[in-house]
């Protein structure tokens, strides 16, 4: 039998169609279920993590705050105590050979970090040497 014979029997046999109509409408309405489904949840969730940032993550923070402040008050009085102790100086840090090192030699501003605050930081351009 011929190729054009055995395809023009194929073709004159009555079949089922092949595209239905429901499934397609099952499909549209699957998917509009999964949107409405992930719009729900993404609102849950979003509202969870609002509630989590105003009812934990902003008390944590303020309360860190309040006791960053009480540590840094109590460390600067310590300090004023101590220049007090010393006739308004800080006294001398310890000389080790390990601290302040510049291996590749002075920064190109000096030998202070870039950030020296003369009353926080040791001043190493009066190093005694």
């Amino acid at each position: 039998m011929s190729m054009i014979a055995r395809r023009a029997a194929l073709r004159a046999l009555p079949r089922a169609r092949g595209y239905a109509n429901t499934t397609a409408d099952l499909m549209t309405t699957n998917w509009a279920e999964k949107q409405a489904a992930l719009r729900s949840h993404a609102a849950e969730t979003a509202a969870l993590w609002r509630r989590i940032s105003f009812f934990f993550c902003l008390p944590a923070i303020a309360v860190t705050a309040l006791w960053v402040h009480k540590v840094e008050t109590e460390h600067a009085e310590h300090q004023e105590h101590i220049r007090a102790e010393h006739g308004g100086e800080l006294p001398e840090t310890p000389n080790y050979e390990y601290l302040n090192k510049r291996s590749s030699g002075p920064y190109p501003w000096g030998m202070n970090s870039l950030f020296f605050n003369p009353k926080v930081n040791k001043d190493l351009t009066k190093t005694d040497e």
